[in-house]
């Protein structure tokens, strides 16, 4: 928020306070971050003289500290803040003011091109500023880099006009890694980064039992978070508002957009793969959030990590490079094999009645999916980890290197392809449920059915009849951990040339 010096105590309080909760986690220590900037540019005089009004107003300190929301520390440090300003401080005013002289007029230059929609050129940028054209032509890719681009040999800016100017001095400095960013999007933005952080902290904890949970809970806060910082720099107001234009307001805060209604506004309705892994994962937290079920981390692990990368690739293309995790983050340490026991044990787990709501959820929300988006690795992470060989023994590449297969050529997907088949080996052709083979035939067959499924499998031995926990048949095979015979693509294939057959038909109906 912009600071005025003019204004009084009571008025840079209050202010304040509505652009700051003073308590909050991150907005208490802004807030009075934004104190200490009021009482240093009102200078020592003016300070000392308009905190003394303030406390006889109110008669005692203690009214004084419920009517500015103040603790008696905070009130101390200010008082120790005055009496160590100097009393020059309006000659320092003035040399404050005549060293961002320039840095004001690029400003104004820029909001006033963000506002009429109008490219600008370097030369431009020299002019308004009377900064030399060799200095102009570092900031766009530098300083400004989030907030500028470039358009053949014109440039435009976006974010500005949403900025005041203390924000925009502070995007300019040199010191910008050392600064805290005490803005709303600045403090949205940093809660986000740290609950994201905290739910990769949550799942790669080998003591965390429930690390589906834990990490669904902070990712979800995260992308709120972050959503919202999105919406503070693009000027969108995410407040919900009655029918008079008013905030809502819910014990004293102002009511925001979900994260739901975040991702609806974000991708406008197009489906994106992203929405659809975090809408997974948001109702997934809703059905487990009373029930203990830590098997499901097996089973949604490709969900958390593409919700993680989703959420920093979100970051780094609204607010850049500087802002990844990954300076962070170590690739987790993990036990180089999975049993393939502990495998079927977390699948008979979840066939148990306790998960029945949860197993229920996630297969009825993966079958509406389309395929497009079923398949891409923005809603599911699917990886293979391979052991990699150096060119040279002693080669100083990284060691562990991410393949995005979206981006691969025609040839080199090929090859992918093939090194999968490789890794993956015989890949376990009984897949299929009953009711998921009628729903295949029924797209094309209208009259297939159960029933008629029963009497196929029946008349042509697809399997047998009481369960045999060794049978592996062209068309059928005993699952262990579904516990019951899935069937083949090529049983699926073989009823649709029998459907075709209506002598045939009849003849197993009437079997």
């Amino acid at each position: 928020m912009q600071i005025n010096k003019d204004w009084s105590f009571s008025e840079a309080i209050l202010k304040i306070n509505s652009s700051y909760k003073p308590g909050g986690q991150f907005s208490g220590k802004a807030r009075n971050v934004a104190i200490e900037h009021w009482v240093q540019l009102a200078g020592k005089n003016k300070a000392r003289i308009e905190l003394q009004a303030a406390l006889d107003e109110c008669g005692t300190k203690k009214a004084f500290y419920q009517k500015y929301q103040m603790a008696s520390a905070t009130l101390e440090g200010i008082l120790e803040l005055i009496s160590n300003l100097p009393e020059q401080q309006l000659v320092q005013q003035k040399a404050h003011a005549s060293k961002y002289q320039k840095v004001d007029r690029a400003f104004s230059f820029l909001v006033s091109k963000e506002r009429s929609g109008e490219t600008f050129t370097i030369k431009e940028l020299a002019e308004a500023t009377d900064w030399t054209v060799e200095t102009c032509k570092t900031y766009p890719t530098k300083r400004w880099h989030q907030y500028v681009e470039k358009i053949g040999m014109d440039y435009s800016s976006s974010g500005f006009a949403y900025m005041s100017l203390e924000e925009f001095r502070t995007v300019h400095s040199q010191k910008l890694q050392q600064t805290t960013d005490l803005s709303s999007r600045g403090i949205l933005l940093e809660k986000a980064k740290e609950f994201a952080l905290l739910a990769v902290s949550t799942y790669n904890n080998p003591f965390t039992h429930y690390k589906t949970y834990g990490f669904i809970v902070n990712i979800v806060i995260a992308y709120t978070s972050l959503f919202h910082a999105i919406f503070e720099k693009k000027g969108v107001d995410y407040r919900y508002l009655d029918s008079s234009g008013n905030p809502v307001m819910i014990d004293g805060d102002t009511k925001a957009w979900e994260l739901s209604k975040c991702c609806r506004y974000y991708w406008q309705n197009t489906g994106a793969a992203e929405v659809a892994n975090i809408e997974f994962l948001v109702g997934l937290r809703n059905r487990i959030e009373h029930r203990s079920l830590p098997a499901l981390d097996l089973a949604v692990a490709g969900e958390c990590q593409s919700a993680l990368s989703n959420f920093e690739n979100l970051l780094i293309n609204e607010f850049g490079d500087t802002h990844t995790l990954c300076v962070n983050l170590a690739i987790a340490m993990q036990l180089t094999r999975i049993s393939e026991q502990a495998q079927i044990d977390a699948m008979k787990q979840l066939q148990r009645e306790n998960y029945r709501v949860v197993r229920e959820y996630m297969e009825t929300f993966r079958k509406d999916l389309d395929e497009e988006v079923f398949q891409s690795q923005h809603f599911r992470l699917r990886a293979f980890l391979v052991p990699k060989v150096g060119n040279h023994a002693k080669s100083s590449d990284l060691t562990i290197e991410f393949v995005n297969v979206e981006k691969l050529s025609a040839k080199q997907l090929s090859n992918y392809e093939r090194g999968v088949a490789f890794i993956k080996g015989v890949e376990s052709p009984y897949k299929l449920k009953p009711g998921k083979v009628v729903a295949l035939l029924n797209d094309h067959f209208s009259e297939f059915n159960m029933a008629m499924h029963i009497k196929c499998w029946k008349y042509f031995t697809a399997r047998p009849q009481s369960i045999e926990v060794s049978f592996k048949g062209e068309y059928a095979g005993y699952v262990e951990g579904f516990d019951h015979y899935l069937y083949t693509k090529t049983w699926v294939e073989h009823l649709k040339t029998v459907m075709g057959n209506k002598a045939l038909i009849a003849t197993i109906k009437k079997s």
